[in-house]
């Protein structure tokens, strides 16, 4: 008798344990971040000048929402598993998951009034395991299926110096709009230094103008490589640490030829497929590929390109032109482009670089910009060194290039060419100087995507 309760008092013990362990962690077991994934978060978190975040798991909460009560765009190739991460199927209705962000005190309530209006279930559920990053994305996993990415809508609290945020409908579908745009001309044009984190698929409630944007992590789950967020590459022990990593010993001259010179390369080959720069240049928008040895790749990867100023004579030229009705007129430049960059705005500096060395970074980066521009473009290298610069202290520094001479007219003439195609829209045939400048399809490749169809 006294072996028995011995045992049901060891196992109940053993159960109460279980228990608590279940009840702290709160987290699906099925499905886990992979190792890539979890060390971007723990640079987005940890290696953060501004704030140090948790990169601890959360259960993340949702609301579900009858899709028939959303506005949607969606990639028509979006990964199946990430589509039924936010799709699913109840009392054979079709419901979204509209994510609540886990800081968020006040824009999730406007959605939980909206669900209580029309009478739907405002009980917030769980599903996601979630990430927080530097910025108000989050990064989620999904665990039945494994499927893995990034996610945002508004929140009153963010890891930065900019808090309330709000996340609208309009400024989604701007971002979807230009994902349109960067996925048909990018593949076509060789971009050697640039990646693009996509941005597949976005929800809005049309009457709140709230939207929530779903951006692809890539190939980053699969652990062949890192990306490394810019401001980490700057941050005063990481940076460091990952130069000290690739036998270096001097962070500057390390991160000058492995960020700040390839960032410039990579605007150069987007600006020129695109006709577009980001409004707000800074190291939210940049990381580094590394390789598995923290080896720099030589690539950028631009993220967040919804925010974005249009050169509307180049983008005009091209079948894309109408986004630029659909575009934040302020936006919208006429006959010149501002552009600008900033890695350490909004940031605090690492105490291995002086405010003339940043200063530095900034030349450097249009003397590279510039060269790359005019060796894919033609418009000549010394016409835009005449254009001056404006820097701030440890902030921006922004050149606006007035695209009126012969060389930027004959850019903008042939943006359809630089855009991927064989001729511009009024028929007339690419120059060979742009032509050059597409991408190349293998002819075994072309041949088997034939029989595949």
């Amino acid at each position: 008798m006294k072996l028995i309760q011995k045992t049901l008092f060891t196992l109940s013990l053993f159960i109460l344990v279980a228990c608590q362990t279940t009840l702290n962690r709160h987290v699906a077991a099925d499905y886990h971040i992979s190792n890539s994934a979890q060390q971007l978060v723990t640079w987005e978190t940890k290696a953060n000048a501004i704030s140090e975040r948790s990169n601890e798991v959360i259960r993340v909460e949702h609301y579900e929402i009858p899709l028939r009560l959303l506005e949607k765009d969606f990639d028509a190739n979006l990964d199946s598993n990430i589509k039924n991460s936010l799709l699913f199927t109840k009392n054979g209705e079709t419901y979204a998951r509209w994510i609540i962000n886990p800081e968020d005190s006040k824009w999730h309530l406007e959605v939980k009034s909206f669900l209580q209006k029309h009478k739907i279930d405002s009980e917030p559920k769980k599903f996601f395991d979630g990430y927080l990053t530097a910025s108000r994305s989050m990064i989620l996993v999904n665990p039945t299926n494994g499927a893995s990415f990034s996610l945002k809508v508004s929140t009153d609290k963010t890891g930065g110096k900019w808090t309330d945020k709000k996340q609208t409908w309009a400024d989604a579908l701007q971002v979807r709009n230009m994902n349109r745009y960067l996925q048909e001309t990018l593949p076509k044009m060789d971009t050697p230094t640039l990646v693009i984190m996509d941005e597949p698929l976005a929800m809005g409630i049309k009457e709140l103008d709230h939207g929530m944007i779903m951006r692809s992590l890539n190939d980053l789950p699969e652990d062949g490589h890192y990306y490394l967020p810019a401001f980490s590459a700057l941050h005063d022990v990481e940076g460091a640490r990952i130069t000290k990593l690739n036998g270096a010993t001097d962070p500057v001259r390390f991160w000058d030829k492995h960020l700040n010179e390839p960032i410039a390369r990579a605007m150069a080959e987007y600006f020129a497929a695109t006709g577009s720069w980001y409004d707000s240049p800074h190291a939210q928008n940049f990381l580094v590929e590394l390789d598995r040895d923290m080896k720099p790749t030589g690539r950028i990867v631009l993220r967040d390109l919804g925010d974005t100023y249009l050169l509307e004579d180049f983008v005009k030229n091209t079948k894309f032109g109408w986004i630029t009705k659909n575009w934040d007129p302020n936006n919208v430049q006429q006959g010149k482009i501002t552009t600008g960059i900033g890695l350490l705005h909004g940031n605090n500096p690492p105490s291995w670089m002086t405010s003339t060395e940043y200063k530095e970074y900034q030349w450097g980066f249009y003397r590279t910009f510039e060269q790359r521009f005019a060796e894919i473009t033609g418009v000549p290298y010394n016409e835009m060194l005449r254009t001056e610069s404006k820097e701030s202290l440890w902030s921006y520094s922004r050149k606006t290039y007035q695209a009126t001479s012969e060389a930027w007219k004959k850019f903008i003439r042939y943006a359809n060419c630089l855009n991927g195609e064989l001729k511009t829209l009024a028929g007339e045939k690419c120059p060979e100087l742009y032509l050059k400048r597409q991408r190349k399809i293998d002819c075994f490749q072309g041949v088997n995507a034939i029989i595949a169809h």
